[in-house]
């Protein structure tokens, strides 16, 4: 994944550009978001694990990962108020 913690990369949120995200906004949305969402997201953000490795640690196909990244960083963007990205 391409963030890093601890690098001052701006705003966590996509379009919002020098309005930075407290982190204890994004604290209490990654909180509020289902297990299965932080499950993923701990894997691949926080532990640096790529998706293949992610996928061997939890036991699940990569096109499983990749689809629950996605859901996942789409909800903690919701969760955090910020605007959608459309692809």
């Amino acid at each position: 994944m391409a963030l890093r913690m601890g690098k001052d990369t701006g705003s966590f949120a996509p379009g919002s550009p020098g309005a930075r995200m407290r982190p204890a906004v994004v604290a209490r949305a990654f909180q509020a978001l289902p297990s299965a969402h932080r499950e993923i997201l701990t894997e691949t953000v926080f532990r640096d694990r790529s998706v293949n490795e992610a996928a061997a640690s939890l036991g699940v196909p990569v096109d499983v990962v990749k689809l629950r990244v996605y859901h996942a960083l789409q909800a903690l963007s919701a969760a955090v108020g910020a605007p959608r990205q459309t692809v």
